[in-house]
């Protein structure tokens, strides 16, 4: 097992903001995120924001939805939508409860910046963190406090178009409130590391790293 080195707080932070303030390629980057397949087959990670901070699936804004394809119908939607409320793109999972095969993982992950002493440490979780990139098991005992993210949220970027200009910010997106309607919460970097939407989080960090990786850029 690989034993983690984490990036600084202010190097999450930094890279955080980066992703924030570069010049996404949307269509790109949907595309990209459209091959994560952790459920074995393509899906459209893209969701319309309406109401502020729900976000629907294009197929859930028809009537009687025709069958999706990643085509120039679809993106009229996408760019529609931007110039409104903006778009969510969901780029990684953090799932505690997900069991796959050793050959789904490309690398595993213990932490390793315990404060607690190693007669104080008893039971590991682990999580399970996909990108359309890398696929990683990360370790890590629960009694360091540390939060995770749950089998019902995925996170991502929030992306708007306004005055010429892409404006992304990373978000939570969970399901637990209504199936149909999916809220989104924001990452602070004001949070102790121990809240699940900090970004100084351990996992968060990984994450970061992960979704810049993600992440395509307008050549």
């Amino acid at each position: 097992m690989k034993v983690l080195n984490l990036i600084s707080d202010e190097k999450a932070i930094d890279l955080a903001r980066e992703i924030e303030h570069i010049d996404i390629d949307v269509k790109k980057t949907i595309e990209n995120a459209s091959t994560a397949g952790y459920l074995g087959e393509d899906h459209f990670y893209c969701s319309v924001i309406q109401n502020s901070n729900f976000t629907y699936p294009v197929d859930r804004l028809f009537e009687n939805p025709p069958k999706l394809k990643l085509d120039n119908f679809y993106f009229d939607i996408i760019s529609k939508a931007l110039d409104e409320e903006g778009i969510y793109i969901s780029l990684a999972y953090c799932n505690p409860e997900m069991r796959v095969s050793p050959d789904f993982i490309d690398e595993v992950i213990d932490y390793d910046d315990y404060e607690l002493d190693e007669d104080d440490l008893f039971y590991q979780r682990n999580y399970v963190l996909v990108t359309s990139q890398s696929r990683k098991m990360f370790n890590i005992y629960e009694e360091e406090g540390i939060s995770g993210h749950k089998p019902t949220d995925d996170i991502g970027l929030i992306v708007k178009y306004e005055n010429g200009e892409y404006f992304s910010y990373f978000a939570v997106r969970s399901t637990d409130l209504c199936m149909s309607s999916l809220q989104v919460f924001h990452l602070v970097e004001d949070l102790p590391k121990e809240h699940e939407f900090s970004l100084l989080n351990p996992l968060n960090k990984l994450l970061i790293e992960m979704i810049h990786e993600c992440v395509v850029l307008k050549d």
